[in-house]
């Protein structure tokens, strides 16, 4: 009996695990984007992906990224800051790991632009502004995926992230996609 039950309990670890690495990273930015405006998508997601054992760079920086929307969902300002404290550090891990993905600097830029500059997230937005300006002109992207580079775009042209020259260059990029 105890061995049935270990063998189970081993066999339901091992299809958790499984789902959750079997996530496309594709699938992880469509499930991200509902999660923004929604606690519980945030909270299944985050769960979803704290499965994975050791995690590529970019799925970190999207579990970091949910601890921001965490933050973000949560009442109670103690909570507020420690699920930012955990961003903070996993996304700098992530960083660490894979600093010259755009799509993670992405990441931390838009939340550390989205976060109050007073509480101290704000540390990288230049330099990450800097860096995401620069690998979108030089195509230093996934080129496949139109949908970020465009969202990139938007994002970066809608906050006012870039001048008139910057922007213009980087229309030039998405004709060229």
């Amino acid at each position: 009996m105890k061995f049935v039950l270990n063998f189970m309990l081993m066999l339901l670890m091992v299809t958790t695990s499984n789902f959750a690495e079997s996530h496309s990273i594709d699938e992880i930015r469509d499930k991200f984007q509902k999660a923004i405006d929604n606690s519980s998508m945030t909270d299944k997601l985050s769960m979803e992906l704290n499965k994975i054992q050791k995690p590529e760079p970019l799925v970190l920086a999207y579990i970091a990224s949910l601890e921001a929307l965490k933050a973000k969902h949560s009442w109670s300002p103690m909570s507020k800051l420690q699920y930012m404290e955990s961003h903070k550090k996993m996304m700098n891990d992530a960083v660490r790991k894979s600093p010259n993905s755009m799509e993670i600097r992405y990441l931390r830029y838009n939340i550390q632009r989205s976060v109050p500059s007073y509480l101290g997230y704000s540390q990288n937005l230049a330099e990450d502004k800097k860096f995401i300006i620069e690998a979108f002109i030089n195509k230093k992207f996934d080129s496949k995926n139109k949908k970020l580079v465009r969202e990139v775009y938007d994002y970066m042209v809608q906050t006012n992230s870039v001048n008139a020259e910057e922007k213009l260059k980087m229309e030039i990029v998405l004709k060229s996609l």
